[in-house]
C-alpha cells in the first residue's frame, strides 16, 4: 500500500468514526437553541401571566414578538449584556414583555434601539463606556441578525 492510498484511507475512515459524533454535536447545539429560543418566549410569557394575561393570550404575544431565529441572537445579546454588567436578563425580559405587551416593533442590530432599551431599563442616561459597549454589540448584531 503506497503512502497516497494509506491516508485516503486514513482520512476516510477517521470521518466515518467521527461522523456519528459530529452529528450529534450539531443535534444538541441545535436542541440547545430550540430550548434557548423556547424559554426566552416561556419567560416573556410568564411576566406577561404575572401582570394579568391569561396564560394562551401571554405565549401568543411572547411568540409574536420573537421568532425562531432572533430567539437564538436574543439570548447570546442578553447574555453579552450581562457579561458586560449593562443590564441583567431579568431587565432585559421585563422590558421585552413591555415592548411585546404594547405590540413595539424591536430590531436588535440597531445602536439608537440599544441604547433606548438600556436608557429605559436603567431609567437614566448612559455612560460614554456604556455606549462604547452598546456601540460594538450592535456591530456584532448586525454581523449575526441577517
Amino acid at each position: 500500500m503506497n503512502k497516497q492510498n494509506f491516508i485516503t484511507i486514513t482520512l476516510i475512515i477517521t470521518g466515518l468514526a467521527l461522523n456519528p459524533l459530529m452529528g450529534e454535536t450539531v443535534e444538541n447545539r441545535i436542541g440547545y437553541s430550540k430550548v434557548n429560543h423556547s424559554s426566552i418566549i416561556s419567560s416573556i410569557a410568564k411576566i406577561l401571566l404575572n401582570r394579568g394575561l391569561e396564560e394562551d393570550a401571554a405565549k401568543l404575544i411572547a411568540s409574536e414578538l420573537i421568532d425562531e431565529e432572533d430567539g437564538v441572537l436574543l439570548s447570546m445579546m442578553i447574555n453579552s449584556l450581562e457579561n458586560h454588567d449593562i443590564v441583567t436578563k431579568d431587565e432585559v425580559l421585563s422590558y421585552l414583555s413591555q415592548a411585546a405587551l404594547h405590540k413595539q416593533k424591536l430590531d436588535f442590530k440597531s445602536y439608537d434601539q440599544l441604547i433606548g432599551m438600556v436608557e429605559k431599563i436603567k431609567q437614566k442616561p448612559i455612560d460614554d463606556i456604556t455606549r462604547h459597549k452598546l456601540r460594538e454589540l450592535a456591530k456584532v448584531n448586525q454581523q449575526l441578525f441577517v
